[in-house]
């Protein structure tokens, strides 16, 4: 009789559970790595303020954009840079698009006169050239 195992009812619903658990994991890691991916490829908007000649300039780069499709407003105090991106892959015959809506706002480090800046954006470079006040 030391070969009887007492059966425990929870133990296969607690199997059941892990075994969900990890077919839910591998889904939504799949689902996240995709999404997280189509972020990525939409925001690489990394913002650069420095001071030259008295001017505040912003630089940045803004991957995979169409002039027409950016919108940018210069406050006094900070830059708001919004727009949509478009990423256009080929595999073979197929075609595959993604777009993408960015929203990126960047508080100065001074006041700046926002009638006299000038904006500039060409390649996928954005170049923001404001006077300080």
């Amino acid at each position: 009789m030391a070969d009887l195992v007492k059966w425990d009812p929870f133990q296969d619903m607690t199997g059941f559970f892990d075994e969900l658990d990890k077919l839910f994991t591998h889904f939504m890691k799949s689902f996240s790595e995709e999404l997280y991916s189509a972020q990525l490829a939409g925001n690489k908007m990394n913002l650069q303020v420095k001071e030259v000649d008295g001017d505040l300039v912003i630089t940045g780069d803004i991957p995979n954009s169409v002039k027409d499709n950016i919108d940018v407003v210069v406050r006094q105090d900070s830059v708001v840079i919004s727009g949509e991106n478009m990423l256009q892959k080929e595999k073979g015959e197929q075609k595959e698009y993604q777009w993408s809506k960015f929203t990126r706002a960047c508080t100065l480090p001074a006041r700046v006169n926002s009638e006299k800046a000038r904006i500039d954006f060409k390649d996928g470079k954005l170049i923001i050239r404001a006077p300080k006040v």
